[in-house]
């Protein structure tokens, strides 16, 4: 049965002066209206950013109230100040979404991931996310944190640094990019995003580089994963949501890469087939009862013309699941 969200009139987002632009908004939406509910309802946004998706969902449905979770203080500072005149519909919560346990005190309609790095990180962080200008890698999403992509590139062991980039990046030259960072770095630091760009350029023949795609840009994903621990803090997150998911209640999670889709596909697979441990399938002994329906046989992508309008949209992919209202234990 369809409930009460009362939706307003929906707004064009498209020529936004944000930095990130939000994607598959209106797919979003089409999940967030099949749960009843005589009384406000609530969705937490664990991947806040700029508060794109939750301006979208709160111009959109008139009783859902957002809790947002927002590891970096700076564009935590660009939300407020766009989601100032919603007031008390949103608790902002400055910090990572591995941490579901720690601040969530009660059930919750919904879950929404957008997994990744923001256009404002890439744009206007100056922390060296991208290579289009020359500046110092940093690369932390949360600046109290004292790793830095510099530690990394000038400090780590070269089988560590392959290890990194094979994994985290499925860079094929992992190898060779490692072992030139090291023989650099005897003579001076790779310090700026140029001096690692340029070293990668060099290193990977010009006949296996892929047209309109910098060499490089595999070897910065993989360095960006590593200091901000991405993949540690998304198999943490997904081990916490379901005791805070209402029976009934959806999570949403757009991945942009293989890694993260992965790793929510496993999830939802073994949720759904009411499997609750970490182990391998021959040894789990859980209750075989369902535990979530996936929505999503295979994951939503952007349409021709979003991509159009948002190139970044491109390799956006999102899987929706629901939980079964029979209680489990979990």
């Amino acid at each position: 049965m369809r409930h009460n969200i009362e939706y307003s009139h929906q707004k064009d987002f498209t020529n936004s002066p944000y930095a990130h632009v939000p994607v598959l908004s209106q797919e979003i939406l089409g999940f967030l209206d099949t749960l009843e509910a005589a009384h406000s309802i609530y969705l937490v946004d664990a991947t806040l950013g700029e508060g794109g998706h939750t301006e979208i969902i709160l111009n959109s449905i008139n009783n859902i109230k957002i809790i947002a979770f927002e590891q970096d203080q700076e564009i935590l500072e660009v939300a407020k100040n766009r989601l100032i005149g919603f007031k008390n519909r949103v608790e902002y919560i400055n910090d990572n979404f591995s941490k579901l346990s720690y601040y969530l005190k009660k059930p919750v309609d919904f879950f929404l991931y957008d997994f990744g790095i923001s256009s404002y990180h890439f744009d206007k962080s100056e922390r060296g996310f991208a290579f289009k200008e020359e500046e110092f890698l940093d690369m932390r999403l949360n600046q109290t944190s004292s790793l830095k992509a510099y530690d990394v590139v000038n400090y780590y062991q070269e089988k560590k640094l392959a290890d990194i980039f094979y994994t985290y990046g499925e860079e094929k030259w992992s190898r060779k990019i490692a072992a030139a960072i090291c023989q650099t770095r005897l003579h001076h630091h790779l310090e700026t995003t140029g001096d690692l760009a340029s070293l990668v350029l060099k290193v990977i023949p010009k006949k296996f580089q892929v047209k309109n795609i910098h060499p490089a840009t595999r070897v910065f994903q993989a360095l960006r994963i590593e200091v901000n621990k991405e993949l540690e803090a998304i198999q943490k997150t997904l081990e916490q949501f379901y005791k805070f998911l209402k029976p009934g209640g959806k999570i949403l999670a757009i991945s942009f890469h293989s890694l993260e889709d992965r790793l929510v596909k496993e999830k939802f697979r073994r949720l759904a087939k009411g499997c609750t441990c970490n182990l391998d399938g021959k040894f789990c002994q859980c209750n075989s009862k369902p535990l979530l329906k996936i929505l999503t046989k295979k994951p939503l992508i952007p349409s021709v013309e979003e991509i159009q309008k948002n190139k970044r949209s491109r390799s956006a992919k999102l899987r929706v699941a629901e939980k079964i209202f029979e209680e489990q234990n979990y």
